[in-house]
C-alpha cells in the first residue's frame, strides 16, 4: 500500500509548511544558500525534539529557533570571511527574468546585492534586529525574546543598522524592462567583443567585484573604471570566445546573466544599474557557491532553481 502523507497537524507537516519562510530568514542572515539550508535543517532537529503540541504559534517559534542558530553562525562566519581569498559576494539566488510580469520596482522582492553587502558590514546583533524587524515585520517585543535584549535595545540596534543600510543602497531602483534592455546590450557587446559598446554601457566610475574564493581564476581585487572593465571583458572574449550559453535571469533581485563557457563552467554576472548605466557588476565564479545551479547530469545550463521562490520574504 502507498504510504500516506502525515496530517497537516503532524510536526513534520507543520515544519514543511513554514520551511520556505525559514529559508528566507536564514539566507538574509547568512547570504549563503548552503548555510541557510544547514541552519534550517538544524532548526528541524530542534523542532523534532520539542513537545510541539505545546507550541501555540509554530511559525514564531520556528523563526526564533532559526534566528538564534543564524546569530550563533554569524559570529563564526565573520572570522572565516576575514580570511576569504578575494572579494566575498553572497551566493546567487537565480530566477527567470520576466520583466513584463511586473514593472513596479516597489513590488519586487527587497533582496539585492547592495542590501546583502550592507548587511555584511553590520554586527551580528544589528543584522538580526534589522532582518527581523525591517524585512520580516516582527515587533521589538518579539525580537527582544529572540535576541535576549530589551525591546529598547533592539530598537536601537535596528536604527543603527538602518542608517548603514540606507547609506549603502542605490538611490534609484531600475525598472525590470530597463534592466533587461541593459543586460541584453551588455551580453551582445560581450559576444562581439565590442570594446566601445561595453564602455558606453558602463558608468565612468563602475566597479567589478569578482568572487572566486581562490578556487578558480578571477580578479582578486575590485576592477575600477569603465575602461578597465570593458577591456577585461573584451580581452576574455578574444582569448576564450564568447559564452557558450547565456540566460537572462534575476540574481538576488538584480538583473543578470547565468553564463556557461565551452568547458561547462558556470558563473553568474549581476548588474547594479542606475539611469541606464551599469554602476556595479557582481561576478561569482566560486564553484562552491554555484553548486545549487548545476544540473544533475552535468549537461547544459541548470534550469533556474526552485530555490528563489522559497527564499523570498513572505511577510
Amino acid at each position: 500500500m502507498p504510504s500516506e502523507s502525515p496530517p497537516e497537524s503532524h510536526p513534520a507537516s507543520v515544519f514543511t509548511r513554514h520551511r520556505p519562510h525559514l529559508l528566507a530568514v536564514a539566507y538574509r542572515f547568512t547570504g549563503s544558500v548552503a548555510e541557510a539550508e544547514d541552519l534550517v535543517q538544524d532548526a528541524y532537529l530542534r523542532w523534532a525534539a520539542t513537545d510541539t503540541a505545546a507550541v501555540e504559534h509554530p511559525r514564531a517559534f520556528l523563526t526564533r529557533i532559526t534566528a538564534r542558530l543564524a546569530l550563533d553562525h554569524l559570529k563564526s562566519a565573520r572570522v572565516r570571511r576575514e580570511h576569504y581569498v578575494g572579494p566575498w559576494l553572497p551566493e546567487p539566488l537565480v530566477g527567470l527574468d520576466e520583466p513584463a510580469a511586473n514593472d513596479d520596482p516597489a513590488a519586487r522582492d527587497q533582496l539585492s546585492h547592495a542590501l546583502l553587502l550592507a548587511l555584511e558590514r553590520l554586527s551580528p546583533l544589528e543584522r538580526a534586529a534589522f532582518v527581523l524587524h525591517d524585512l520580516f515585520d516582527q515587533d521589538f517585543d518579539e525580537i527582544a525574546v529572540t535576541l535576549q535584549r530589551s525591546p529598547a535595545a533592539c530598537r536601537q540596534l535596528a536604527t543603527r543598522a538602518r542608517r548603514h543600510v540606507q547609506a549603502a543602497r542605490p538611490r534609484f531602483v531600475v525598472p525590470p524592462k530597463e534592466g533587461a534592455r541593459v543586460v541584453e546590450a551588455f551580453l551582445g557587446a560581450i559576444r562581439s567583443g565590442d570594446l566601445a559598446a561595453l564602455t558606453r554601457l558602463l558608468a565612468a566610475d563602475a566597479v567589478l567585484m569578482s568572487d572566486s574564493g581562490g578556487k578558480i581564476r578571477a580578479a582578486r581585487r575590485e576592477v575600477l573604471g569603465a575602461d578597465r572593465i570593458a577591456r577585461l571583458f573584451a580581452s576574455l572574449t578574444r582569448r576564450h570566445g564568447p559564452p557558450q550559453s547565456a540566460l537572462p535571469v534575476t540574481i538576488i533581485g538584480d538583473p543578470g546573466l547565468l553564463l556557461q563557457d565551452a568547458r561547462g563552467t558556470l558563473q553568474t554576472l549581476a548588474f547594479e544599474i542606475c539611469e541606464g548605466a551599469v554602476h556595479r557588476l557582481f561576478l561569482v565564479r566560486n564553484p562552491d557557491k554555484l553548486r545549487h545551479l548545476a544540473c544533475d547530469d552535468g549537461e547544459g545550463l541548470a534550469s533556474p532553481p526552485c530555490f528563489l521562490p522559497e527564499m523570498r520574504a513572505d511577510r
